[in-house]
């Protein structure tokens, strides 16, 4: 679908609130001549102009991002639906689709080990409060070992 500029009269803060609402979106990079896609949860650190997210180590990307910072973009949908032209009760008109979608672009980089744990710490309280009132989990309920593991 081609979006029509009159329906792109969304201010940056109302797109901003969408995409951390939603927190999970389709992050692409391209990898030499290979377009890379990866399903992630994300975080929103307006204070910081950045987006936070945790690839796992095995992930393309990730490859990627060891020789150094790349341009990527962050692709955040919500509700979507076909919209037939026998609807709009006009003659002579297309079937098309309505959708929002939020697209963050800039450079992704990787950060230094040591962050890991705060950044998943970060993307676990914000996902575990939106299923409040369970206890919430946080990393330190892993065993020592297990979590040390797994944050390689």
């Amino acid at each position: 679908m081609h979006p029509n500029p009159i329906f792109r009269k969304t201010d940056t803060q109302r797109s901003l609130d969408f995409a951390r609402q939603t927190g999970f979106g389709n992050l692409m990079a391209v990898l030499g001549d290979r377009p890379l896609v990866s399903h992630i949860p994300f975080l929103i650190d307006e204070e910081q102009g950045e987006v936070e997210l945790h690839l796992v180590r095995s992930n393309p990307m990730v490859r990627l991002l060891k020789s150094g910072a790349c341009l990527a973009k962050l692709a955040v949908t919500g509700p979507h639906g076909y919209i037939s032209p026998d609807w709009s009760g006009v003659k002579d008109q297309v079937p098309t689709w309505n959708y929002v979608a939020v697209h963050l672009s800039g450079s992704l980089s990787l950060k230094p080990q040591e962050n890991i744990r705060a950044v998943i710490d970060r993307l676990s309280e914000e996902f575990e409060a939106r299923l409040a009132p369970k206890p919430l989990w946080k990393s330190s309920k892993m065993t020592p070992d297990v979590l040390d593991k797994m944050m390689r």
